[in-house]
């Protein structure tokens, strides 16, 4: 469940009044079958000073987790805490827009700093937007209990997005990213069962760490599309496809639908289908070592798999009598089922999320 709140600041700036627009409060929970829980609360910030705008967010996740991962593993439950970091800038000239946003993520085993810089120009009357950011990141990944260990991840990437307007009723997008991932990439608590049993079990014959390769290009189609269905209703659509050198490749469809209740309250509904090939050198069972090229891994997201997701929300904007205040709040809910088709130990998951919202916008 997710939480907003807001309060009103107002400063002298070198002669330009800052202000903040809105501040927020949020706190998220997924719960799944796999015995994994999820609790992140995260509070926002926002003003701006002129045609400058800035942002800042604070987020923890707490994670707990018993799951297929790690009982095969033969390790305990794992009980990890996230704290991140996000803060943003944008400047409004004419119809360009820029943007530049940081992120520290830390973790007692994991620390990542994240770049991006974006730009974004309008054209014809506003009809066509013009989108394109510049991504990086460098992680940091250690082991608890194990000072010695220390590996380190450089990701750089960048994506383009082209907005269109086909008329009063419909907007469309596509956009296409790329990233490039060096170094370490496998997991420091996953371990490989060798031979036929395929998890690491007490009459395993082998069990030895995850290996998977030191570079990674990953690229990502996306198509949207919007269509206002009278004052009321709008129908939403979007397909992604994913691919990568590692072999793997996928396909997402979601359509939505949102309904506008009344002036101020909105109700929505999606549904997400996902379909997902294996990697290259992922295999349900390592019979051999001298049969595994190199690489060796239990991760079920390199595994062939299908994903089923339904949800729901709902917001309600509630504006002053002065019009110079407005609060939100909604509730969000997601039911998801994602079936590993060559996996042993599991066949499927089901996830539960909640998320509640409030929150504070000013002129």
């Amino acid at each position: 469940m997710r939480y907003r709140a807001g309060l009103l600041l107002v400063v002298s700036c070198g002669g330009h009044v800052a202000k903040v627009t809105d501040a927020a409060s949020s706190v998220y929970v997924r719960s799944d079958t796999d015995a994994t829980t999820i609790v992140a609360p995260t509070v926002r910030l926002a003003g701006a000073v002129g045609h400058t705008t800035a942002a800042a967010t604070y987020s923890i996740d707490a994670w707990t987790g018993a799951s297929v991962d790690v009982v095969t593993a033969a390790t305990k439950a794992i009980h990890e805490k996230r704290n991140e970091v996000d803060a943003s800038l944008g400047q409004e000239v004419g119809s360009l827009s820029l943007s530049m946003n940081y992120r520290l993520s830390y973790e007692t085993d994991y620390l990542s700093h994240g770049l991006t810089l974006g730009g974004r120009k309008d054209f014809a009357k506003k009809n066509t937007t013009l989108a394109f950011d510049l991504l990086g990141s460098f992680d940091r990944v250690g082991r608890s209990g194990d000072p010695g260990f220390e590996e380190q991840v450089q990701t750089a990437g960048a994506r383009l997005a082209l907005v269109q307007v086909l008329g009063r009723n419909t907007i469309a997008e596509l956009g296409w990213q790329s990233t490039f991932v060096h170094g370490f990439q496998s997991s420091p608590y996953r371990f490989v069962a060798i031979g036929d049993i395929g998890t690491c079990a007490s009459n395993a014959p082998f069990c030895i760490p995850e290996h998977v390769p030191d570079e990674r290009l990953r690229n990502a189609a996306t198509a949207r599309a919007r269509r206002a269905l009278g004052r009321s209703l709008s129908v939403g659509l979007e397909y992604r496809f994913y691919f990568d050198d590692w072999g793997l490749m996928s396909h997402a469809v979601q359509p939505d639908l949102a309904w506008r209740i009344t002036e101020s309250q909105t109700l929505s509904f999606r549904y997400r289908y996902a379909t997902q090939s294996e990697a290259s050198f992922y295999k349900p069972r390592y019979y051999d070592v001298a049969m595994t090229n190199g690489y060796v891994t239990r991760d079920r997201k390199l595994s062939a798999l299908l994903e089923n997701e339904v949800g729901a929300q709902f917001l309600h904007r509630i504006e002053n009598e002065d019009g110079d205040r407005v609060v939100i709040w909604g509730l969000r809910s997601t039911l998801s089922r994602a079936d590993y088709l060559a996996y042993v130990g599991l066949d499927h998951v089901w996830a539960l999320e909640l998320t509640a919202l409030l929150g504070i916008e000013l002129p």
